[in-house]
């Protein structure tokens, strides 16, 4: 029985090891072929949020989004990178909003721009 937990521990541990060390075989191609427009979402119960619509103007379909995003508060600048995954395939020429996650925090930024895009190849 001893053994037992010790070879499960053993494994656990190793699983996790593993799931540590993995890298993103992806590979993200930076891109201003995928038009992103992010905005303050209108009023919803007295509350905004960060509305996201992508456009593929590429000629092949893409698996996922990652965009940084630049948000200015006052004086006040950040970064934010924030990945898309369609729930389709992206084919070219779709448009679409992504959805918001549940649980998603407020808007609380003045500005956003969009400062780079990147894309994986489906």
């Amino acid at each position: 029985m001893k053994l037992f937990r010790i070879l499960s521990l053993v494994i656990s541990l190793s699983a996790v090891l593993m799931s540590c060390g993995k890298h993103d075989d992806e590979h993200w191609i930076e891109s201003k072929d995928v038009a992103i427009i992010a905005y303050k979402s209108d009023p919803e119960n007295g509350k905004q949020y960060l509305d996201v619509i992508y456009e593929n103007l590429t000629t092949v379909n893409i698996s996922k989004i990652k965009v940084l995003l630049v948000e200015t508060k006052g004086t006040k600048v950040d970064t934010v990178e924030r990945i898309i995954i369609p729930e389709n395939i992206f084919k070219p020429k779709d448009r679409h909003l992504a959805k918001r996650p549940i649980g998603a925090p407020e808007a609380t930024f003045d500005n956003i721009a969009v400062a780079k895009v990147w894309y994986v190849k489906e």
